[in-house]
């Protein structure tokens, strides 16, 4: 592994800063990127006016692996396809599609590839004012959404700055931080996410007969299906299709109870066209029969 090097670099005219940087990628990852120095090939002057210093896309395979001491700018890694482990000091955090780390600015921290392949989206932001949200605090990766939307809209700020057509990039870059902007909004903790899956899977109970397919929910979230399917097993406790049959089984047992609708009613009006599958399914999930609820109900005052 690569030794750490010191590294110089001018944050303004009056003031400068040394901090230590280490990079070991190998020739086979691949990578597009823009920045706003004289150095940087191609170079779009133009993001110095948002305080971005660098950014880019990776498509790593082989060797990755980047650490910063006291870097005075904040990272941002975004997943898009594959693994990747962020580094914060001793720690290792999984980071997989839809999911963004923040790596604050003067924070020992990093990232490295842990699948074959890693595609990511990737920002270094001045710490100005600007970005004053990501300041502070340790590292930590939270889910996003449209992972994929920001991807191809940084390949084609990259593509158009290679052309150096500035009027097309100048557009690419207002949809890139339009995009950004929109997913550090909504970025959000285990917690948050939990209640945020909750939230979308509650929608199922209120139509119970549509056709609900677990990639239109995964669609409707802003990710991959695999990935969905991963997050609900992860802040859920179960999969998406269990947790469809839930929200079904529960709305069946509120119109069972209701006494105004017949076994049969019941199992189409939640989406079954057999009987006795909803029978079956209804006698798994509570332990008791769909037509013993609805006896125990006609037998109530």
């Amino acid at each position: 592994m690569s030794e750490f090097i010191a590294v110089f670099v001018w944050i303004s005219p009056a003031m400068s800063m040394i901090y230590q940087e280490m990079f070991d990628i190998g020739p086979q990852t691949q990578q597009m990127s823009v920045g706003a120095r004289v150095y940087h090939h191609p170079q779009l002057p133009v993001l110095a006016d948002y305080d971005i210093l660098f950014m880019g896309l990776s498509e790593a395979r082989g060797q990755m692996h980047v650490e910063r001491i006291g870097a005075p700018f904040h990272v941002l890694i975004i997943g898009v396809e594959g693994q990747g482990e962020i580094i914060a000091g001793d720690e290792r955090i999984a980071i997989g599609p839809n999911q963004l780390a923040i790596l604050p600015a003067y924070s020992h921290s990093g990232f490295e590839r842990a699948s074959e392949l890693w595609r990511c989206a990737w920002f270094l932001l001045n710490d100005a004012p600007c970005w004053n949200s990501l300041a502070g605090g340790s590292v930590s990766v939270r889910s996003v959404q449209h992972a994929h939307s920001l991807f191809f809209a940084m390949y084609t700020l990259c593509h158009e700055a290679r052309l150096k057509q500035e009027s097309l990039s100048g557009e690419a870059l207002i949809l890139v931080l339009d995009v950004l902007k929109r997913m550090l909004a909504s970025a959000v903790n285990s917690d948050d996410l939990a209640s945020r899956l909750r939230t979308l899977f509650s929608g199922i109970r209120f139509a119970p007969a549509q056709a609900w397919r677990v990639e239109q929910l995964a669609e409707q979230y802003g990710v991959s299906t695999a990935h969905f399917h991963r997050l609900c097993l992860k802040n859920l406790g179960a999969t998406p299709l269990q947790l469809i049959i839930e929200q079904r089984m529960l709305r069946a047992r509120e119109l069972l109870s209701s006494g105004r609708y017949s076994v049969s009613e019941v199992a189409s009006a939640v989406g079954y066209e057999e009987v006795a599958s909803f029978s079956r399914r209804y006698r798994a999930h509570f332990g008791s029969g769909a037509g013993e609820a609805r006896k125990k109900t006609a037998k109530l005052p």
